[in-house]
């Protein structure tokens, strides 16, 4: 069976619509995103409380940033 490549996007979770930061190949490079768009909702939108999980970030216990997995075909 042919090996199927994995891609990890990162989604906002902000608002009513999810949309993504974007797509990477390795899990590292969507974690280190999270952990910059965590800093950017800090510093635009006064997130300041936002708590950073290795692959999610919670704001007052709602998440607010994920990464989500997807294989592709």
């Amino acid at each position: 069976m042919k090996d199927r490549e994995i891609i990890y996007g990162v989604c906002d979770k902000t608002g009513s619509c999810d949309s993504y930061f974007g797509f990477f190949k390795s899990k590292e490079d969507a974690i280190h995103e999270v952990e910059i768009q965590a800093k950017r909702l800090k510093e635009c939108l006064g997130m300041m409380d936002i708590e950073i999980k290795t692959d999610r970030a919670l704001f007052g216990g709602k998440l607010v940033i994920v990464i989500h997995q997807y294989v592709l075909r």
